[in-house]
């Protein structure tokens, strides 16, 4: 699994760790899970495509947007 840092570029410009790999990553902040994406279909991509960059820009925007998680 890799693992990136974050900041939000709106809102409270909060810092989030993504921990990602193929098919799957999961958000954090402050040590406590915010969103699980545990396997590429939840995602609504084919396990073909999700590779571990697909995952991380997906993550980045669910962070931009607050998709699934509060700030």
């Amino acid at each position: 699994m890799l693992v990136h840092e974050y900041t939000r570029h709106s809102g409270q410009r909060l810092t989030y760790t993504i921990v990602y790999g193929e098919g799957e990553y999961f958000i954090q902040r402050d040590g406590q899970l915010k969103k699980s994406v545990p396997d590429a279909f939840v995602a609504a991509v084919s396990p073909e495509e999700a590779k571990p960059e697909l995952m991380l820009r997906m993550a980045i925007a669910d962070i931009e947007v607050l998709i699934g998680m509060e700030e």
